[in-house]
Order: C-alpha cells, then sequence, then structure tokens
C-alpha cells in the first residue's frame, strides 16, 4: 500500500510541526515548506532519522505567489506526487482598533487569506498535473465562529477562510479533489502569544494535530478540534441569544 505523501505549509512550528510530527509516526512522506529554512532542516532531520521516511523542504513565502505553485511542483517531482496539502501558514497581531497601525491587519488578511487561496490555486494545479484527484485541509479557526476582540482581524481572516474555502467546494468535487475545514480551538502554539493569559480550555498542538490526522484520512469535510469542548461551545452558542454572547466577548 502506498504511504500518504503531504505537503504542509506552515511546517517550522505549532500546529503545522505538530501535524508533520505527527504524520510522520503514521509513516506519511512530507514536503514542509515555511520561511525558516533552518528550522524545517533541523525537523526534516528529526524524522527521517526516527521513522526512516522520505522527507523534503522548500524555503516559502506565501505571500510571494508567483513562487508557490514552482515550489510544490519541484517537492511533487522529488517525492513522486504530492496526496494531501494542508494550507496552513498564518499570523495574528493584537490590535486595538485605530489605536495603532493598519498595517497589522493587512498583513493579517495578506497571509491567512489572499495567500491561503494562491496556496490552494496552487495545489489544485499541482493536482491537475500529477493526474487529478488530491485532498485539501484548509486551516481556519473557532474564532471564526466567535470573534477574539483581542484580535478582530485574525478572528475574520479564519472566517473568510472558512467560508472561501466552503465555497469552492463543490468545484473542487467536480475536479475530484476533496476538502476538509478544520476550526481548531485555542492551541497552545506562537498565535496566542499576546492574548490574554486567562484564555480558558488550551489544547496541546500535539494531541490536536493528532484529531486532524483522523480528519485527513476520513476525509471530513468539517471539523472542530478538538471536539471537546468546542463543539458543545458550538452548539451552546447556536442557541444563545446575542446579547449574552456580546457579554461573554467582553471577558475575552
Amino acid at each position: 500500500m502506498k504511504k500518504n505523501t503531504v505537503l504542509i505549509t506552515g511546517a517550522s512550528s505549532g500546529l503545522g510541526e505538530a501535524f508533520a510530527r505527527y504524520c510522520a509516526s503514521q509513516g506519511c512522506h512530507l514536503a514542509l515548506v515555511a520561511r525558516r529554512l533552518e528550522k524545517l532542516e533541523q525537523l526534516a532531520e528529526q524524522l527521517r532519522e526516527r521513522y526512516a521516511i522520505q522527507v523534503e523542504v522548500a524555503q516559502l513565502d506565501i505571500n510571494e505567489h508567483q513562487k508557490i505553485l514552482p515550489i510544490f511542483m519541484g517537492l511533487s517531482d522529488l517525492l513522486g506526487g504530492i496526496d494531501t496539502v494542508m494550507i496552513n501558514a498564518g499570523i495574528t497581531k493584537v490590535r486595538r482598533l485605530a489605536d495603532e497601525r493598519l498595517d497589522k491587519d493587512i498583513d493579517i488578511f495578506n497571509t491567512n487569506v489572499i495567500a491561503a487561496i494562491a496556496c490552494s490555486d496552487a495545489a489544485q494545479k499541482m493536482f491537475q498535473i500529477q493526474g487529478g484527484g488530491g485532498h485539501l485541509m484548509a486551516i481556519s479557526s473557532y474564532s471564526a465562529f466567535m470573534g477574539l476582540p483581542q484580535a478582530a482581524a485574525y478572528s475574520a481572516s479564519k472566517a473568510a477562510v472558512a467560508s472561501y474555502f466552503n465555497a469552492i467546494r463543490s468545484a473542487l468535487y467536480k475536479r475530484k479533489i476533496t476538502l476538509s475545514v478544520i476550526y481548531p480551538g485555542f492551541v497552545q502554539t506562537d498565535l496566542l502569544k499576546g492574548f490574554n493569559s486567562a484564555l480558558p480550555i488550551i489544547a496541546k498542538a500535539d494531541d490536536v494535530a493528532k484529531q486532524m490526522y483522523d480528519v485527513m484520512l476520513k476525509k471530513k469535510a468539517e471539523a472542530i478540534v478538538p471536539p471537546l469542548p468546542w463543539k458543545v461551545l458550538y452548539g451552546l452558542q447556536q442557541m444563545t441569544p446575542k446579547p449574552v454572547l456580546r457579554w461573554v466577548s467582553r471577558l475575552l
């Protein structure tokens, strides 16, 4: 049986790194991309030695859109094809309305939304060149359902990611490309730096990565991870009057 080959953007830290490590533990071959090449190379060496898998790396700033497809194709050639692309790279910056420069919000939307779309376009073209099929994983956030006051632009960008990818689902289906949109809750990664230290229910990246692997295997259309307590909270949120939700948001 052919081992699954997974390309991960933003693989040098956080959820991307955790997902790479778990995929490696399951025997997947990996293509890892991020801006920090040294960290990628260190991670790749660890995974090769421990799991005897093929790991290829490439330095990529996903905001340089014209470079994405050539790098994806180069990695595909080295690995003999790629089965799954995880569109994960993203940033967040705390900004309080008009108190700081708009540049922060522009950077967030450029990286989290526009660059994610560019990665999706490149992945679709790569899948087509490979002969069709393939699986996309788009990483949104639970904040897409309930925005964080300390990170309004980040929350809005993740809502845009979810909306965009769910909107293209039927078009992907016609190309035999499956899609999973994933909504992680609060996860202990560098993205949480600068947020209120009292954020509740922070999950470990390794635990979330394991659940994301299950989403990939089963090709689930959408998934909130970890399921507990976030799926329960989502259900409660749908039933809660908006004035109450607005009051809760002031506590975050």
